[in-house]
């Protein structure tokens, strides 16, 4: 691949080799592969998606090898070295994730109406059924992705949390339901994939990708299905869900990267570069088979997640809009749809806040954590733009804060298990770890950082903090309040 400094798309050897008029989408779109600001360029040097992981691999080798002895070394390496070669056979795969097939039992339902969905929660601890109502609009996608609509935002932070209750379907022995199939199919979606969730739904998955150093994966869905503007115009709209971080993928939040691997000055978070390029890579797959040689004029794209989710969308989507300058779109950039909630730090770029990226709109609950990490002090940001839910303290508050409690409970079933004081505690955690922990070069250690992390959150409840990150509670706020109640600064 040859490495551009003029803001276009490098270009693979054999791009300009497809027929004439066949849509052969490049997936070079990463904030590592192409560039739409020559602020990620300036080191150059190699292909930078391919970094030396040499001190990675290093620390992944030292991990199997403890988690081989400790489960029984010899045993488990032969059930592991099985299935991995079942899965590269293919005897016990399934489809590729690029490949839909048809929902059943769908709809078909077109134009503005309202669905029920069901989905799962922590907090329904004694088996409720937790589910909602939500609106759909077709017409929602024939308008400016860079203005914030609520009603779109609302219903992605339900089909969010969807896509975590979907793991569930995917395990040996459950009677659980096809949660996102069932979701898409109320929403009159003719199509989807799920089948990233094979393979990473099980404990014994885990295994495999923590010992093989493959866990910088997520589970996510495509949808798709033809929708029709109020002026007649038609297009395809593929809605993109990403489960949050479920088992080993926990590590891989861990993994920030080193932007000297990739002789760059700058990178992405690498774990969730890696999974939002697979995502883009099985996205232009099932564009390409589906345009054929339509082009993508009449293709709109929607990106939604919770958590590691969220991250792997504001990452995907940023990656679709890169491509609207380079040699063959996914999507025009006037089609590109984008929200995340609960939203790590994502990138060490600079340039997130460029007018490309505005489509994208990233939802935070000031008394959750997950949204405070990578520390902003170690140089880390989101794509697009950045909105906080009401927090303790701020005017009004309490009245909202009641609202949100009776909307969860009618939800999930339970009572919210939310406590808003925590924010104090959030940014005080915040505030050591970034004055302890100056940069990312000071975490000279596991056991200093946990001995770190011990000392500075003594006294606070963790796991209650934790309840501020659910998707559930996101749910609620979004309906309760309405976009006028969102800040842009935390």
């Amino acid at each position: 691949m040859t490495m551009t400094r003029d803001g276009n798309l490098p270009v693979e050897d054999d791009a300009m080799d497809s027929p004439a008029g066949e849509a052969n989408f490049d997936i070079a779109g990463s904030k590592v592969g192409a560039a739409n600001a020559e602020a990620r360029h300036d080191a150059g040097g190699g292909d930078p998606r391919r970094p030396h992981k040499g001190r990675r691999k290093l620390k992944i080798a030292l991990l199997a090898v403890l988690v081989a002895v400790v489960a029984g070394g010899a045993i488990l390496a032969i059930a592991v070295h099985r299935r991995i070669e079942e899965e590269r056979a293919g005897t016990i795969a399934m489809s590729a994730p690029s490949t839909p097939h048809e929902l059943e039992g769908s709809t078909g339902r077109a134009g503005a109406f309202t669905a029920h969905v069901d989905f799962t929660s922590l907090a329904a601890t004694e088996g409720q059924h937790v589910s909602t109502e939500i609106s759909w609009d077709d017409a929602w996608f024939f308008q400016d992705p860079t203005v914030y609509n609520h009603d779109l935002a609302t219903t992605c932070s339900v089909l969010s949390a969807v896509a975590n209750a979907e793991s569930s379907y995917y395990q040996a022995g459950s009677d659980a339901p096809a949660y996102l199939e069932n979701a898409f199919a109320q929403l009159g979606f003719d199509d989807i994939s799920t089948a990233s969730y094979q393979y990473r739904s099980e404990i014994f998955d885990e295994v495999v990708d923590f010992i093989t150093g493959t866990d910088d994966v997520v589970a996510y869905s495509i949808a798709s299905k033809r929708i029709a503007g109020p002026d007649g115009s038609e297009k395809t709209l593929y809605v993109v869900s990403v489960r949050g971080s479920y088992g080993a993928e926990w590590l891989s939040d861990f993994n920030m990267g080193d932007a000297a691997d990739y002789q760059m000055d700058a990178i992405d978070h690498q774990g969730f570069m890696e999974a939002a390029n697979e995502i883009v890579e099985q996205l232009a797959d099932r564009i390409t088979e589906d345009a054929q040689d339509r082009g993508t004029d009449d293709v709109a794209l929607l990106f939604c997640g919770h958590s590691r989710g969220a991250a792997t969308a504001n990452l995907a989507a940023s990656y679709a809009d890169d491509m609207t300058e380079g040699l063959r779109p996914l999507a025009p950039l006037g089609s590109i749809y984008c929200y995340t909630f609960a939203t790590p730090e994502v990138t060490e770029f600079t340039n997130v806040t460029d007018p490309i990226y505005d489509n994208i709109f990233n939802i935070m609950n000031p008394s959750d954590m997950v949204p405070r990490m990578p520390l902003a002090s170690w140089g880390y940001s989101r794509y697009g733009n950045d909105l906080w839910l009401p927090g303790y303290g701020d005017d009004g508050f309490d009245e909202m804060y009641e609202e949100m409690a009776v909307a969860f409970e009618e939800n999930v079933g339970a009572p919210c298990p939310y406590v808003p004081e925590d924010r104090e505690n959030v940014d005080r955690l915040i505030d050591d770890l970034s004055r302890e922990v100056p940069t990312e070069d000071d975490l000279v250690s596991v056991g200093t950082f946990a001995t770190l992390v011990h000392d500075l959150t003594s006294g606070v409840d963790l796991m209650q903090i934790l309840y501020g990150h659910y998707p559930g509670v996101y749910i609620a706020w979004m309906q309760t309040i309405d976009g006028g109640d969102l800040r842009q600064t935390q």
